[in-house]
């Protein structure tokens, strides 16, 4: 089951003072794919952290209509436990959540295998490329079946090839799985790339700034990248940002 969930006049104020949000209201459908952009310190990875429960709104509410959703969170880091294995990686949440070791290892052993990485099942992380312990994240991620995925600029220490294939496996298991995803990124071509809709997020205090839809279909092959369409979107988008910062 997807959840769609409602951003209510979200502010947020740290502890000494420095506001990061003031009133961001959105509402993301279930099962759709939204890109969160902007400018670094306009609040988007606090927008996920508030969505995921790791920290407490100041102002204004996350609100699930359809019930509380089951969450899957993929950091910039891969944040590995460089003791064991790629399948122990992807497995731990699972074993946290007290399955049993067999189903929770033949689990882990799928997410691997639908991510490229079955051959990789035993290595550690140090015996993997960057992109290949970031395949390791997501998989863990997905692991439990969330029924949304929040994403923290995962691929932006990447290199440009590694990055795009990776974008296409994201849309791929989006298509299969059916999650809502949340995705922050820094990058108006990748948010274009994956996403139906960009929330664009300006200023200190964050801000919603402009609320764009993509109508591009899906699937979206390496053809949409040069296509004028992927082309015009990224120039709105660019006029945009240019608005902001100036």
């Amino acid at each position: 089951m997807t959840h769609e969930l409602q951003l209510d006049r979200l502010g947020k104020t740290f502890q000494n003072g420095t506001p990061a949000l003031d009133e961001i209201s959105a509402h993301i459908g279930a099962g759709s794919f939204v890109a969160l952009l902007g400018p670094s310190g306009c609040g988007k990875s606090t927008v996920l952290r508030l969505i995921a429960g790791l920290d407490e709104p100041t102002r204004g509410r996350v609100l699930w209509p359809s019930g509380r959703a089951a969450l899957g969170f993929v950091f910039q880091d891969p944040t590995l436990m460089a003791w064991a294995s790629a399948t122990r990686n992807v497995s731990l949440p699972l074993d946290l959540a007290g399955r049993p070791a067999p189903e929770a290892r033949a689990r882990a052993l799928t997410a691997l295998e639908k991510l490229g990485l079955g051959a990789f099942a035993e290595s550690l992380p140090r015996e993997l490329s960057g992109g290949m312990r970031m395949r390791v994240s997501i998989a863990r991620a997905l692991v439990a079946s969330p029924d949304v995925l929040l994403m923290d600029e995962p691929f932006a220490a990447l290199d440009e090839f590694t990055r795009s294939r990776l974008n296409e496996d994201l849309l791929r298991l989006w298509a299969e799985r059916g999650f809502t995803g949340i995705f922050v990124t820094h990058s108006v071509f990748e948010a274009v790339y994956l996403a139906q809709r960009i929330l664009i997020l300006g200023g200190r205090p964050g801000r919603l700034v402009a609320d764009l839809t993509n109508p591009a279909p899906y699937p979206r092959g390496r053809d949409y990248r040069t296509s004028a369409g992927f082309n015009a979107l990224a120039r709105e988008i660019l006029d945009v940002l240019e608005g902001v910062s100036g």
